[in-house]
């Protein structure tokens, strides 16, 4: 036998042995049954689908930032991503509480204390603060100027929170969608609508080019996805994932597709 077959020979065994060895000594997959899914093997979310870059409805499909980003953790701990039809936003807590019709509500949720009574919530994973958005012939420039108007902001939201506690005299009129909102400023039926600042970017550069921001209020919000109390597991998994997604940096490349400056979470 030539030297050359004998290290062929050699080799070939020890490749692999080499191999057999990375698989079982290398990191385990996430043992899905354990994840308390409503599903086995199916990671199912509930959303408004209606807060565009991060998730809105393309054709009969979610798209955005948050899709793109549930799908990584999903391809990462090896399951299905589902999503229910649009849900109401100011539904979302609850049912994900109730742990029996969704297994995270996503949907650029703000972790404050009380939601966290509802719900749990995972790792933030984006920055965020409210913006004040008003028609662009709009004589208002300041939050001040809108005391004794109406004013709007989306049911549910942090939005609708700040305005019923910081313009006491206003009135504030909720709409189950931040587009319905939108909508009512164009036609006049309100004076100012209060939404997170990246949202507001987007929509005045893009489909509601005939509004403004006149102020962005720096509330300094965390978003996160909502877990059940009940479901631990899910909440640690989610974590994890998230986690290495950030090290590995997937989560600076699909971030880097929706927003123009660097991730601000680490």
């Amino acid at each position: 036998m030539s030297f050359a077959r004998k290290l062929v020979s050699t080799v070939i065994p020890l490749i692999l042995v080499l191999g057999l060895c990375l698989v079982g000594c290398g990191p385990k997959a996430v043992d899905t049954s354990k994840l308390g899914l409503i599903e086995e093997g199916k990671l199912i979310i509930g959303s408004d689908c209606d807060y565009p870059p991060f998730i809105y409805m393309e054709g009969k499909n979610p798209a955005g930032f948050e899709v793109e980003l549930m799908q990584a953790i999903a391809d990462d701990l090896g399951l299905e991503l589902v999503y229910l039809p649009p849900q109401n936003f100011d539904t979302l807590l609850t049912s994900v509480a109730g742990g029996g019709q969704m297994d995270l509500a996503v949907s650029s949720l703000t972790i404050n204390d009380e939601r966290k009574e509802l719900v749990n919530f995972c790792r933030p994973y984006f920055n965020s603060n409210q913006a004040v958005v008003t028609r662009a012939n709009s004589p208002y420039t300041k939050v001040e100027d809108l005391a004794g108007l109406k004013i709007g902001a989306q049911s549910g939201t942090t939005g609708e929170a700040w305005a019923i506690e910081n313009l006491p005299t206003a009135t504030v009129k909720s709409y189950n969608q931040t587009s319905e909102g939108l909508a009512a400023l164009r036609a006049g039926e309100i004076e100012a609508l209060f939404f997170d600042e990246p949202v507001a970017t987007e929509q005045v550069a893009t489909n509601f080019t005939d509004c403004q921001i006149i102020q962005v209020i720096p509330t300094g919000e965390q978003y996160g996805f909502a877990v059940s109390k009940d479901n631990p597991a899910l909440e640690q998994a989610i974590n994890d994932s998230l986690q290495r997604l950030i090290n590995n940096g997937t989560y600076a490349q699909i971030f880097s597709k929706y927003f123009d400056f660097d991730p601000t979470i680490k």
